[in-house]
């Protein structure tokens, strides 16, 4: 068999359509751009617009005209980089459709109460374990606390005061009822502990009942150490008044 005869490789394929390509790309100078297509139509060829007929097709002179072959290869590039975007896109799609499917399934599944393959495995005491009740939230202890037995005091006297509110260590809703003379609106109330660290701020509306004005909180000292506290009330347009707390 003569070399003539014998079969081109893929490698020579190839081979020589890279050296078309690199010839196309350099060796037809046309400064003047005689005779070249337009943009869109090297668009449309380089996206393979279905619309185009094969008469349509510049396709003589853009293999022998530098310019028009380099701008139909960089449009070629961005068609198949933006059809790569499509594909990935749509894929990702794909993939969250099957997934939101899963989770339906899955949720009807759970919903109806039939037991996974886990479930049926584990006896009913490990069941238990393995899914502890949550614990009901405990209630504030209610109290009602007399300020008119109490006199205010400033800055540190708070402090060295004998007469002085006592509290015990846990979650409390206390209602304090204030002097005589302190009027219904808005109160603000803040507490202090013994460094002077603010662990509670309100603003409470003072509620006139029976004669007498009083204001409800919430005070949390199941977690706080014991001892002396601050209590701070400031009346409508009035200075603020502290009343020393002992928690024990």
């Amino acid at each position: 068999m003569t070399e003539s005869n014998q079969s081109v490789s893929a490698k020579q394929v190839r081979d020589a359509v890279a050296l078309g390509k690199k010839t196309s790309k350099t060796a037809f100078p046309n400064p003047m751009r005689e005779d070249c297509p337009n943009s869109s139509t090297l668009r449309a060829m380089a996206y393979r617009d279905p619309r185009l007929t094969l008469k349509d097709l510049p396709v003589s002179h853009v293999v022998t005209c530098s310019p028009c072959f380099q701008e139909y290869a960089r449009l070629r590039r961005m068609s198949i980089l933006m059809r790569s975007i499509q594909v990935t896109a749509a894929s990702l799609a794909v993939l969250a459709v099957l997934f939101a499917a899963v989770r339906v399934v899955w949720n009807y599944t759970r919903g109806r109460g039939e037991p996974s393959i886990s479930q049926k495995r584990q006896p009913g005491p490990q069941s238990r374990a393995a899914n502890p009740q949550p614990r009901a939230p405990i209630a504030p202890l209610a109290m009602t606390v007399d300020l008119a037995s109490f006199s205010p005091t400033r800055g540190d006297e708070a402090k060295d005061s004998p007469n002085k509110i006592h509290l015990p260590p846990k979650l409390l809703r206390v209602s304090f009822l204030l002097p005589i003379g302190m009027e219904p609106g808005d109160y603000a109330l803040r507490l202090k502990d013994s460094a002077g660290i603010v662990l509670k701020e309100a603003h409470l509306m003072g509620r006139l009942n029976n004669g007498v004005t009083s204001v409800e909180v919430d005070l949390d000292f199941s977690t706080a150490s014991r001892g002396s506290f601050s209590l701070m009330i400031r009346p409508p347009a009035l200075r603020w008044r502290t009343f020393p707390v002992l928690v024990e």
